[in-house]
């Protein structure tokens, strides 16, 4: 466990010292997620002082113990390929057996819609639990992911259900 900085104080800690990313006093190198009492999770590798992005937004785009953050990361690769599946069923270039052509552009943006819907749940799950568990650049990312590219095919649907259907 390292000293706290001024920052890390928090008054509702009992030992001064807030959840945090926090180096491993096993191994070297790496660090661990302190939840307030414990080093928990798995060790992760400190990030490089001449790295891309500073230390503290390559933290937080670790989503560490945060379960939810994890999955909202992993979900925004099915946000991404409903994107692109939205993309080939618009140029009618995923012929699909016994379905029209509008209605694979239906099936599409309901998959995508799903995809999205899920992986804001997840991201903004991850966001209450950010403060305790860590994860708060990776989850912030999915949700906008998600909003940014989940919105439309919602949107869409939602125009299609109140219009009639086509």
């Amino acid at each position: 466990m390292s000293i706290p900085y001024p920052d890390d104080v928090d008054e509702g800690d009992s030992d001064g010292v807030r959840p945090g990313w926090q180096p491993d006093p096993e191994r070297p190198g790496y660090e661990r997620w302190f939840d307030g009492s414990d080093l928990i999770g798995p060790a992760e590798k400190e990030p490089g002082p001449f790295s891309a992005f500073s230390p503290a937004v390559t933290r937080s785009m670790r989503p560490g113990p945060n379960r939810d953050a994890a999955r909202a990361r992993a979900s925004i690769i099915a946000v991404l390929l409903g994107f692109v599946l939205q993309q080939f069923a618009a140029a009618r270039a995923l012929p699909v057996p016994g379905l029209e052509p509008t209605g694979v552009v239906l099936l599409a943006l309901m998959i995508s819609a799903s995809a999205a819907i899920i992986t804001a749940v997840f991201a903004a799950r991850a966001l209450r639990r950010a403060p305790r568990l860590g994860g708060r650049g990776i989850s912030s990312l999915a949700l906008g992911i998600a909003v940014v590219l989940g919105l439309a095919p919602v949107l869409l649907l939602v125009a299609i259900a109140v219009g009639g259907g086509l």
